[in-house]
């Protein structure tokens, strides 16, 4: 039996209560033996998470060191320590789920045994765990396998892959056919006998049944897990709606630039954007000839990629100012030590085209493997790298089920408002890549264009493939509906619309659909990552006086944080308090507020809302939509 190792323990709890009688020991006593039980269990599972942290670091000192760990032996594969968390984790919350929250008085024994309690997919059974995540990489393979190809072309041609093959040839297609035809053949080919659609429902019907692992009779509560909050959906809608008219601009401009751009397919000057139109526009959010036009095509962005080669040289450097920027808060301090033993490079052929760099958390320390590349993108990916870095350094003197984020996206989000600063003119400059610390007024708003391409264009996404998941979770989408419903989810919240009519028997979510199905990468946690990480950059660039609401020397979109140990103070606080408070009492120490706002996106594109609200008047363009029903349900 998979929790026969804590059974001695629980003996224990059985001891301290009803086998004991009432009269013997005082309720103080019973209390405190109870607690004292609780306690052992939760040291076993410590102890065994130990073992698992040090088969982590093995296989981080086996991936850099040419295949063989400096610890001596052969190091565990990934699939081991996989197998071995799986079962700590499904053990260790089969025993607390016995324990009794009531009776434990101390509030972090009290969360740590709440939250362990219950998990995800990790509460399903052997046979049906596995099967999740066989799933689960059959529809990460409907993103990266190399399957598709147009029917001429299969005999002459390799198949090519949705990411990042597909998607990089959309970016830079001029021709509308060639776009809707390959918006086609990824569809055509994942759905094949109904492959997509059936590995869909195998899933959810698995995500249904590790909710009744929890006792949740509405799934989603398991889908939403560590929020604690009821209805977490509506809150995310709410913010949706709060950023509406920012979108509904930008959507009537980038609709306005489709029709120039495809004139001989007469798109509706007050209608939907095709989904193929929008997934290249979203592709192009910093390519050099996007579909649309910024709104000064003169006055380009400076480029920064060779004087960053030249001011930066090397990865490792680049590295180095990012960790410089967390030190210049007041944070930890990523001694030479750290890059020495555990800060390593990644190899050319496995890095790829997409390489991200990766954290390895194995207590008492932190490791890096970073990308052997020198530019831009790198550059701001290792800001928010480090920040995770620091969580992890944080939180480690932190318990066993508090030694994480108060919830999913959190630590993301505290992320992202460090790429946010060090992507800044002023941050820029400051490292000497920029020789000025602002940009001219034309060149800001084009850079704020781009920028709203990349975030305002994706929120509603995150928010719809979310929302889409969660409504066939809870049975209120049937799978007869299923493709209706979601074009209906894009016409209410995006403005997107198929390129021609589709049925119920088609199954059109797009890739990102299918990225957000594991619960760690969940498209709640990028939406959560995003909104949250605005809210606290608006927060940070306050308390560090680089934001002065009304002062067009102080705009929040080129505010730059670095060197303000008031802002290093706040996310000390939070990172230190992990998951022993709830995630609206962490995010209250730095935003004064306990709801997500899209008040700090708002206020972030502000110049930008303004252009685009009197161009769109310029060029007699109304924004919203109207789109036409394209989907009909079977007869």
């Amino acid at each position: 039996m998979f929790w026969q190792p804590f059974c001695l323990v629980l003996l224990l709890l059985a001891v301290t209560g009803d086998c004991v009688p009432q009269s013997s020991v005082s309720a103080s006593n019973h209390s405190a033996e109870y607690e004292a039980s609780t306690r052992r269990i939760l040291d076993v599972a410590t102890q065994r998470m130990r073992g698992i942290w040090e088969m982590r670091k093995r296989i981080f000192l086996q991936l850099t060191s040419k295949g063989k760990s400096t610890l001596g032996g052969q190091a565990p594969s990934k699939q081991e320590v996989d197998i071995e968390t799986y079962k700590l984790a499904y053990e260790l919350a089969a025993n607390l789920s016995v324990v009794s929250v009531e009776q434990l008085h101390d509030p972090k024994l009290r969360r740590r045994v709440q939250r362990l309690a219950k998990l995800q997919l990790q509460g399903l059974r052997p046979n049906d765990y596995e099967q999740s995540k066989d799933l689960l990489r059959a529809m990460q393979n409907f993103i990266s396998g190399h399957m598709i190809c147009n029917a001429e072309d299969c005999a002459n041609r390799k198949p090519t892959s949705m990411y990042p093959q597909l998607y990089n040839q959309n970016m830079r297609l001029k021709r509308y056919e060639d776009l809707r035809g390959n918006w086609y053949s990824w569809r055509n080919t994942i759905n094949d006998k109904d492959t997509a659609k059936s590995t869909f429902i195998d899933y959810v019907r698995l995500l249904r049944i590790a909710a009744t692992y929890n006792g949740h009779v509405t799934p989603s509560r398991t889908w939403y897990l560590n929020f604690d909050t009821e209805n977490f959906q509506a809150e995310m809608e709410s913010v949706i709606w709060e950023i509406m008219p920012l979108y509904r601009e930008l959507h009537a401009y980038l609709r306005h630039c489709a029709i120039k751009a495809y004139p001989k397919f007469s798109f509706k000057d007050d209608g939907a954007i095709t989904a193929p139109v929008l997934d290249q526009i979203l592709s192009q959010a910093w390519y050099h000839k996007p579909i649309f036009q910024t709104p000064f095509p003169k006055d380009q962005l400076p480029s920064v990629h060779h004087r960053l080669e030249e001011v930066l040289v090397t990865p490792v450097k680049i590295n180095k100012k990012a960790a410089e920027f967390f030190e210049s808060l007041g944070l930890n301090h990523m001694s030479d030590g750290f890059y020495e033993k555990y800060s390593r490079r990644m190899n050319d052929d496995e890095a790829g085209s997409d390489c991200k760099p990766q954290v390895y958390y194995f207590p008492p320390e932190v490791a890096l493997r970073y990308c052997p590349k020198l530019d831009y993108k790198k550059m701001m990916q290792i800001h928010g790298t480090m920040s995770e870095l620091q969580y992890n350094i944080y939180k480690r003197e932190l318990p066993l089920g508090l030694d994480t984020e108060p919830c999913p996206g959190f630590g993301s989000a505290l992320a992202e408002t460090v790429v946010l600063a060090s992507g800044t003119p002023r941050h820029l400059h400051r490292l000497k890549i920029l020789f000025n610390d602002s940009l001219t007024e034309m060149q800001s708003l084009n850079r704020l264009f781009r920028m709203g391409v990349h975030t305002l264009l994706a929120v509603p996404q995150y928010f719809i493939n979310d929302k889409f998941l969660v409504d066939v979770m809870d049975g209120r989408i049937g799978v007869q509906d299923y493709n209706c419903a979601y074009w209906r989810m894009q016409d209410k919240y995006a403005g997107v619309m198929p390129p021609v009519w589709r049925s119920a028997k088609d199954f059109d979510v797009d890739y990102r659909f299918y990225r957000g199905m594991h619960p760690d990468r969940s498209n709640t946690r990028k939406f959560m990552a995003e909104i949250l990480g605005f809210q606290f950059y608006r927060s940070f660039c306050l308390a560090s006086g680089q934001y002065k609401p009304g002062d067009p020397k102080f705009p929040l979109h080129n505010c730059d944080f670095y060197d303000s140990k008031e802002v290093g103070n706040l996310i000390r606080e939070m990172m230190e308090l992990g998951a022993t408070r709830h995630w609206r009492d962490t995010m209250e120490i730095a935003t004064g507020e306990r709801k997500l706002s899209g008040r700090g996106i708002l206020e972030y594109f502000a110049p930008l809302f303004t252009w685009l609200k009197e161009r769109n008047m310029q060029l007699d363009v109304e924004p919203g939509w109207d789109a036409d029903d394209l989907c009909r349900k079977d007869p």
